[in-house]
């Protein structure tokens, strides 16, 4: 009789965690963004009029003077506009002012440019990126091992005839509840970007995961609510972008530990759209031995 009743109360209990499992599941998943939505979200910041579809040129700043303007004898050279906007001028010490000459349509961040100005790079420490608007175009110097000014144009072909996303078909199984685990302090991992620079990057911690019955982990990169993931599966090159996809996890760890990490949002990097980014690729820990079927597939006819 004991053993009966030793029995039924491991069935209920049983029954009791699978039940209490289900509810902290879908309580946290009310935070979550669905699918549907996510995927509404991503067209949207594609197609944003300066998102990475209408990026169309990075220019490698030189020291001294870089005419730019659309006159064909510019350092930089625009596809329309003033013959010479002016130069940005590049001093020994990397300080870099910007010279207007056609100015009457240009501002930089938001005030009408009439008078030399320095400008910042996006890795400024105290001051946000100079932004340069004129026209359809977006100006801002980025630093990635050198300064170069990285220009969108909102009526740039690869905006205006974009071709869509193709994913496949979701997959719930694809949707992982991995075991955060921390390195403390942080661990350095080598990025390398498509360019080949080498940045040391921090990372909190490691996700450790189940796919169809076998252990996976792969460390994950801070973000300001959620962690950052570059990893490569063996579906690159084939059904997916080649050099690797991206994923943001589900928030950060719970009191459990936990983090979800859903394959289905995998995305591709903006480099999968046009060859003026400058992408991370995944770290040789992040390159995972398996077909993830799930996520965002390779871009409409793209040979990477």
């Amino acid at each position: 009789m004991a053993i009966r009743q030793m029995t039924v109360f491991k069935f209920f209990l049983t029954i009791t965690l699978a039940w209490l499992t289900t509810v902290v599941t879908a309580n946290e998943a009310e935070n979550f963004t669905p699918l549907s939505t996510w995927k509404e979200n991503r067209i949207k910041g594609l197609q944003k009029p300066h998102g990475w579809l209408s990026l169309v040129g990075l220019k490698w700043l030189h020291k001294g003077e870089n005419s730019i303007g659309s006159d064909p004898n510019n350092d930089i050279v625009l596809s329309h506009g003033p013959k010479v906007l002016g130069s940005f001028v590049l001093h020994a010490n990397n300080k870099l002012v910007f010279q207007p000459k056609e100015n009457s349509q240009l501002t930089a961040n938001g005030e009408v440019v009439v008078d030399d100005m320095v400008v910042f790079a996006d890795s400024h420490e105290t001051e946000p990126a100079t932004v340069f608007m004129f026209d359809t175009f977006k100006l801002m110097v980025v630093e990635r091992g050198k300064l170069g000014l990285r220009i969108w144009d909102s009526q740039a072909k690869t905006r205006t005839e974009f071709l869509g996303l193709s994913y496949f078909p979701e997959d719930e199984s694809r949707r992982v509840v991995a075991d955060f685990v921390p390195y403390e302090p942080a661990k350095i991992i080598p990025i390398v970007n498509v360019l080949g620079i080498l940045n040391e990057t921090p990372s909190p911690g490691r996700l450790e995961f189940t796919l169809d019955g076998d252990s996976y982990s792969i460390d994950a990169l801070d973000s300001s609510e959620d962690y950052y993931i570059i990893f490569a599966d063996k579906t690159n090159g084939k059904t997916t972008y080649g050099p690797g996809r991206f994923i943001y996890t589900e928030g950060k760890v719970n009191a459990s530990g936990k983090v979800i990490m859903d394959f289905n949002k995998a995305y591709n990097p903006p480099c999968a759209f046009t060859a003026y980014s400058t992408c991370s690729l995944p770290p040789r820990q992040n390159r995972l031995p398996i077909e993830i079927n799930a996520g965002e597939k390779k871009y409409g006819n793209s040979v990477y």
